[in-house]
């Protein structure tokens, strides 16, 4: 089966660095199955050529803000059309309309709202999923240096606001070693960003790794990030079943918590309860390996593709 992942040129390709995620989706893909990349805007689907089995329209076609819309595409062939949805907090109607007018076969998400967007749609969605890179995610040796870690952006549209809340209270764990890396809406987001490398070793090097669902409930690839390092335990919080599905599960790959307290309360908890920490730390570890690597994820899409030829 031969696949073309038609990425827009707003997305360039990229093994390491900010959101290289994207780019490792392919990569995985292309590394795993016979799937090759072209960088295009196309305005009718003809223009990729001819001799494709299916075509996977990448992450940037939708890459929109509010009060915009990707690009018509129009499907002049009969090959089958999977077109990936990207940032589905914003200009998500257009969006859909989008995927709709071009008879795609089935759209692809990372988010749970599939029969929502079906249902609006008239087209099948499938959800695929995230993992983590292992060549720079991984344990790097033993010992820790800080107890635990809160990095990323805060903005209030993300769950609860629970970022925020919980950055603002963070002398409750004043007797720990917390490593803040925080980018905040309130000064334009104006901090460090990480290389990958600092970023894995900092996972690998602190016990705890706070980590929150994004907009639109989306679980982010932080998740799989500090799973595959093997040395720190996810603290998330809770969500319904439908989000998290089979993905995070309390008590067996993560430490889950329902509000502000409940957060402080756990944090504290297996920081000093070490054996049942590395307890859920390896389970975790185990579980990305056997089913969560980008291996397994490239297998799934390509999975779902088959179903459809």
């Amino acid at each position: 089966m031969k696949i073309l992942f038609c990425e827009h040129p707003r997305k360039p390709l990229q093994k390491k660095g900010y959101c290289s995620y994207y780019g490792e989706t392919f990569y995985a893909l292309e590394k795993n199955h016979d799937v090759t990349f072209v960088s295009k805007d196309p305005k009718k689907i003809s223009e990729l050529g001819t001799g494709w089995d299916a075509i996977i329209l990448g992450f940037g076609h939708t890459d929109v803000g509010d009060g915009n819309s990707p690009k018509p595409i129009v499907q002049d062939t009969s090959t089958p059309l999977f077109p990936i949805l990207n940032k589905e907090y914003s200009a998500l109607d257009s969006k859909l309309r989008w995927i709709k007018s071009m008879n795609a076969t089935a759209g692809l998400t990372v988010v749970h709202q599939v029969a929502q967007f079906q249902k609006q749609t008239g087209v099948p969605f499938h959800r695929i999923m995230w993992s983590a890179d292992t060549d720079v995610y991984h344990s790097y040796g033993s010992g820790y240096d800080h107890d635990l870690f809160f990095s990323g952006v805060t903005r209030p549209e993300q769950n609860q606001n629970f970022r925020e809340k919980i950055l603002s209270q963070t002398d409750r764990l004043s007797e720990y070693n917390l490593k803040l890396n925080i980018r905040s809406h309130k000064n334009n987001y104006v901090g460090k960003i990480y290389s990958p490398e600092e970023y894995a070793k900092l996972l690998a090097r602190s016990k705890v790794c706070f980590v929150t669902t994004g907009p639109a409930d989306i679980v982010g690839v932080r998740y799989f990030e500090v799973m595959a390092g093997n040395k720190s335990l996810v603290l998330c919080n809770s969500m319904s079943k439908d989000v998290y599905a089979d993905i995070m599960v309390d008590g067996f790959n993560c430490v889950m918590f329902s509000d502000v307290d409940d957060f402080f309360e756990k944090a504290k908890y297996y920081l000093d309860n070490e054996d049942e920490r590395l307890k859920i730390v390896n389970t975790a570890y185990n579980n990305f390996s056997s089913r969560m690597t980008w291996k397994h994820r490239a297998s799934e899409i390509v999975n779902i593709i088959k179903d459809y030829l």
